[in-house]
C-alpha cells in the first residue's frame, strides 16, 4: 500500500506515564503500525502492549546532526524538557532513515487522536511536512506528518539549535517551502476573521475534509494546562498566543461505537476535531 501509515511516539530521558493512555486510544482506533522510540530501560513499561506496538531503542539511533552535543537549549529545566522536545525530531529522522520508514504521523505523548489516520493520509502531499501553527511565527508539533527521511533531512538542516521546537518551523517554512499547515480552525464562514494571519493558521481546511487540528489551545481550554504551570483546575484556560479564541464557541462530545469524539459548534455547524492536545496530561478524562 503506497500510503501505508506509521504512528511514531517518542519517550526519551523521562518516562511519561500518560503515553500508555495515548497508545490505548491508538489501538482502540485500529492502528497497527505504532512505533515507540524510547530508552531500552523503559521497554518493560510498555509490556501491556506487547504485539501491538514496536519498540525501538534510541541507543541504536545515532544523532548524525549532533544536536544534543551542539544545542544551546537548557539541558536542566524539568529533566531536560526544552532540549528533549527538539531532540525527538532528530531521533525520528534517524529512525526513518535506518528503517526506511515513510508516511509518519508523529504525536506528542499528551496528544489524543479521535479518528483512524487512514481518514486523512490521502489528503497529504508527500512532498511536504505538515503541522499546526497558531500564529505566523509559532508552530506546535502536537501532531506532525513527515513524508520521508529525505524531506525531513532537508528541513532539519535548517533547524536552529538555539531555538525551541515551537520557534523553528516558521522560519524553515519560509526558507525551504517544504512545510504546510494543519488547519486549526475553519477558513471560511460567518465567524471567520479576514486577516492574513487568520488565513494562514486555517489554511488547508478544505483539503482535510472539514477536520480541524488542535495545536494546543483547544485542549488547554477544555482540560486546563500542565499543573506544573498552574496549580489546581485550570479548565477554561485561554491561550494567550493563539490567534483563535476557542472560548467563543461551544463544544460537544458524540459517542460513535464506543469512541467519544469532540466537535466544535461554529455558526450552528458541528465541526469535527481530529486531535486534542491534553496539556493537563489527564488523558483518561478525554478518552
Amino acid at each position: 500500500m503506497a500510503n501505508h501509515i506509521n504512528i511514531v511516539l517518542v519517550s526519551v530521558g523521562n518516562f511519561q506515564e500518560y503515553i500508555l493512555d495515548n497508545i490505548r486510544q491508538l489501538v482502540r482506533l485500529g492502528h497497527e503500525n505504532i512505533w515507540i522510540l524510547t530508552n531500552s530501560r523503559f521497554f518493560e513499561r510498555f509490556s501491556e502492549y506487547n504485539g501491538k506496538i514496536k519498540l525501538i531503542a534510541i541507543e541504536l539511533l545515532e544523532d548524525s546532526f549532533r544536536f544534543y552535543e551542539n544545542s544551546r537549549l537548557d539541558k536542566q529545566f524539568r529533566g531536560g524538557f526544552w532540549i528533549l522536545t527538539s531532540l525527538r525530531f532528530f531521533y525520528i529522522y534517524e529512525f526513518m532513515r535506518l528503517y526506511n520508514i515513510s508516511n509518519v504521523i508523529h504525536l506528542e505523548n499528551d496528544v489524543l487522536i479521535y479518528y483512524h489516520c487512514d481518514q486523512i493520509i490521502e489528503r497529504f502531499d508527500s512532498s511536504y511536512l505538515y503541522l499546526p501553527f497558531d500564529t505566523y511565527s509559532r508552530n506546535i508539533a502536537s501532531i506532525m506528518y513527515i513524508p520521508s527521511a529525505s524531506v525531513f533531512e532537508t528541513v532539519l538542516h535548517h533547524y536552529d539549535f538555539g531555538k525551541t521546537d515551537m520557534d523553528n518551523f516558521s522560519n524553515i517554512m519560509k526558507v525551504t517551502g517544504l512545510i504546510r499547515n494543519l488547519p486549526i480552525f475553519l477558513s471560511s464562514g460567518l465567524s471567520i476573521d479576514s486577516s492574513e494571519e487568520y488565513r494562514f493558521v486555517t489554511s488547508n481546511y478544505e483539503r482535510f475534509g472539514g477536520f480541524i487540528f488542535d495545536a494546543a489551545a483547544i485542549g488547554q481550554y477544555l482540560g486546563g494546562v500542565d499543573p506544573r504551570n498552574i496549580s489546581g483546575d485550570s479548565t477554561g484556560f485561554i491561550n494567550e498566543t493563539c490567534i483563535i479564541k476557542y472560548n467563543k464557541y461551544s463544544f460537544i462530545w458524540v459517542d460513535n461505537v464506543g469512541i467519544k469524539r469532540p466537535f466544535i459548534i461554529v455558526d450552528g455547524n458541528k465541526i469535527p476535531i481530529f486531535n486534542l492536545h491534553i496539556h493537563s496530561k489527564n488523558l483518561v478524562r478525554f478518552i
